[in-house]
């Protein structure tokens, strides 16, 4: 090789430099991800002080504590949101060559691993939520660089055998902290495991029944989000609601809280109408919401009336309710609709058939509305409803768009926020034992992460801020921030 013998000696350490750093991944096919190989034991994925980063498109969150002592001398002192704060941002670090003034990624000493399980369905008919989640979790650990983090990917296959095997040999590889399951039969069934070994979870399902006892659910609460939008509906002035909610333990959560939210409240009424989600037709409670019948013949009685008088006035009112449908005025001035997909873009056209006026009563949803899908859906236009501040997640959101073609779902974030959670807490911890302790987690301050502020409840729920969207030709727009902290209490 003469001359270029020091250029293959080179490229021979380049590339196994490469084998080691990226061997324990692999591209899954049609989608572009990075994807840990996992078998039966699950392999763990750690971030490595040697990894090389200067390609990887990183990004810092904002989750970070207030009150905790700083990290290692060469990371950012952590903050928490302050009541007259801005909403924090998530886009602390672009990586190199970022803006002066950016901070930079903890670099804290390498110390003890601290392991992290993430028990998702990555097989099976529900897969592929687990698999998007998964990958937000990577890109926490990859962006956060902690070389102490391992996180070990086990695989629920959605099932509650699956879970409970999961959160067994999670514990049987000593792990410190326990992410995931999603779906409550699954934390169910893994709590039922974990309870008792001092290793908390921080799941993902919104099943409140499944919570406490060492079990936090990061997921975002419909009683959260019914108070929200209510409160802020209560607020613009709307006094007359209305409810359409599916038969079932969703739409029984929602029914609660929608009771709570306008009872006590000067002047509101409500009104409750259940459907169910396997009917093939919405037509039957649409009719027993706008009170049809009942408005058909009140119509019909002013009518008469009006025919009897000489009035000119009464004459004038009777050829304008004649010139109309014979259906007067629902009773209800918004209607909060806790539904998606099929049954939601079915409800527009019916409702209006059924004399519902958009133009008249303000449609209120809530967070199964943060979907595309249903943000474009013209009979909603005008309507409002829950959701994290958008823009503080965006630059995640782009980078899995345009670097693996996965779109930043509530839930998908989850994983994000989860991950960056454990690695803020291990870096600002003063003792490692306590790092993820009842106190440490719950924390009243609260965090700042890609979905906006939070905190961990005492009682394993999660407190949100919540801005407030409103459905618009382009697209959904803020019309109330979410709040830029926890100072006055968001829930009383």
């Amino acid at each position: 090789m003469g001359p270029f013998a020091g250029v293959w000696i080179l490229l021979i350490y380049v590339v196994a430099a490469l084998i080691l750093a990226l061997g324990g991944f692999r591209r899954r096919a049609g989608r572009g991800r990075l994807r840990a190989d996992r078998n039966a034991n699950a392999i763990p994925v750690q971030m490595r002080r040697d990894l090389p980063l200067a390609r990887l498109p990183v990004l810092l969150l904002g989750l970070l504590l207030a009150g905790c002592a700083g990290g290692p001398s060469d990371a950012p002192a952590p903050r928490a949101p302050a009541e007259a704060a801005p909403a924090p941002s998530g886009a602390l670090w672009n990586g190199p060559g970022a803006e002066s003034g950016f901070g930079t990624p903890a670099s804290p000493e390498t110390g003890a691993p601290i392991r992290i399980a993430l028990l998702l369905p990555l097989t099976g008919p529900r897969a592929g939520a687990g698999q998007d989640i998964l990958l937000a979790a990577e890109m926490a650990l990859f962006d956060f660089a902690d070389p102490k983090l391992v996180l070990m990917p086990l695989d629920t296959r959605g099932s509650r055998d699956g879970a409970a095997m999961a959160a067994r040999q999670a514990l049987d590889q000593g792990v410190d902290i326990v992410l995931g399951p999603l779906f409550s039969e699954e934390v169910a069934a893994a709590a039922g495991v974990t309870r008792g070994s001092g290793r908390p979870m921080i799941a993902f399902s919104s099943d409140s029944k499944v919570a406490g006892n060492g079990v936090y659910l990061l997921s975002f609460s419909p009683e959260q989000e019914v108070q929200r939008i209510v409160s802020f509906a209560v607020s613009r002035g709307y006094r007359r609601f209305a409810a359409l909610l599916p038969r079932s333990a969703y739409g029984d959560r929602v029914a609660e809280a929608f009771k709570n939210a306008t009872a006590g409240v000067e002047g509101v009424t409500n009104r409750l109408v259940y459907y169910y989600p396997d009917s093939a037709t919405l037509d039957a409670p649409v009719r027993e919401l706008t009170d049809q019948d009942a408005r058909r013949q009140a119509l019909a009685a002013d009518i008469a009336r009006l025919e009897q008088s000489p009035d000119s006035a009464d004459q004038q009112r009777l050829a304008e309710l004649r010139a109309r449908s014979l259906l007067g005025e629902v009773d209800f001035e918004t209607l909060l609709i806790a539904s998606s997909g099929g049954h939601l873009r079915a409800l527009g056209p019916l409702l209006r058939r059924y004399g519902v006026d958009p133009e008249k009563v303000r449609y209120l949803g809530t967070g199964l509305w943060d979907d595309p899908a249903t943000i474009a859906e013209a009979s909603l236009m005008g309507g409002w409803f829950p959701a994290s501040q958008p823009a503080v997640g965006s630059q995640l959101a782009t980078r899995m768009q345009a670097d693996f073609n996965v779109r930043l779902t509530p839930v998908t974030s989850l994983g994000y926020d989860a991950v960056a959670l454990v690695a803020t807490l291990a870096a600002g911890a003063e003792d490692p034992a306590a790092q993820f302790s009842d106190e440490a987690l719950t924390n009243p301050a609260g965090f700042a992460g890609v979905t906006g502020i939070f905190r961990l409840r005492p009682g394993g729920l999660t407190e949100r801020a919540l801005a407030v969207m409103e459905i618009q030709p382009q697209g959904a727009t803020v019309i109330d921030p979410a709040p830029a902290s926890f100072l006055p209490p968001l829930v009383h």
